[in-house]
């Protein structure tokens, strides 16, 4: 709707040749006016995936609870323990997942639960992964909550689990890359097939249940512009063609050293 409505000002605007120039100049900032509100809307329509690329953060947050998770090189931070704790098992499944596909779990990671995350970032985020920090940064459940629903279902604990498997899987496959640059949808890939996985298989239903969209059929498909503007459906599609893989860890790997998904 924005791009439709963007054009017929385009045309309005520009369609005379006997304009004065106080009146096209005029006619370009309405123009311009119109391209950066479109673009916002954009920008807030990504923002509601998880913010996954930022690189440098600061917070003011105070952390009552620092826990290091039992058997991992995690620890977490949280204004919460009950919500420290449902990050830890989190943690724990992603890197069980991501450890049987072969990838390298023992990097450091420090997981961070937020009651607001970064200016930077945008208000309809819920997470993000700062691999040069090697730390993640995530609502805190009552406020993630707030978002009311996530993949088209009400939010639950059970999602909230899924969201912290996402980003601690950014962070692990940020270890294991090989290629100094991998592409948005390669990292996107790990990380939600990562999600699907270990989600209760009666959530991971009624989720990709919400999508009625097919597999991917191969790399070609896979694109920064198709996860940006559907960064959901991007991840149930992305889910269902690591099912039909015949070898889904070769797969993994070719991703890891940028033989697939590269741009």
């Amino acid at each position: 709707m924005a791009q439709g409505k963007l054009k017929r000002k385009f045309t309005t605007t520009f369609s005379s040749e006997k304009k004065t120039p106080a009146l096209r100049s005029l006619a370009l900032r309405r123009f311009l006016f119109s391209c950066t509100d479109a673009g916002l809307i954009l920008f807030v329509w990504i923002g509601i995936c998880q913010c996954n690329f930022l690189e440098k953060s600061s917070t003011t947050e105070m952390f009552v609870n620092e826990i290091r998770c039992s058997a991992l090189n995690v620890v977490v931070r949280s204004p919460e323990l009950a919500d420290a704790l449902i990050a830890c098992e989190s943690a724990r499944d992603a890197m069980g997942f991501l450890a049987v596909q072969g990838l390298d779990v023992t990097g450091d990671i420090a997981i961070e639960l937020l009651t607001r995350l970064p200016a930077v970032v945008s208000g309809s985020a819920a997470g993000c992964c700062l691999e040069s920090e090697k730390r993640v940064q995530i609502l805190v459940y009552s406020e993630f909550k707030k978002f009311k629903t996530w993949f088209g279902i009400p939010i639950d604990g059970e999602l909230y689990r899924s969201l912290v498997s996402h980003e601690v899987a950014h962070m692990v496959t940020a270890y294991n890359f090989k290629i100094p640059t991998p592409s948005i949808q390669a990292k996107e890939y790990i990380a939600y097939i990562t999600q699907f996985s270990i989600m209760e298989p009666v959530l991971r239903e009624r989720v990709v249940s919400q999508f009625p969209c097919e597999a991917f059929e191969g790399d070609w498909q896979m694109s920064t512009t198709i996860y940006m503007f559907d960064c959901m459906g991007f991840g149930v599609r992305a889910y269902r063609h690591f099912l039909k893989l015949s070898n889904g860890h070769d797969y993994l790997h070719a991703i890891l050293n940028g033989k697939a998904l590269v741009e």
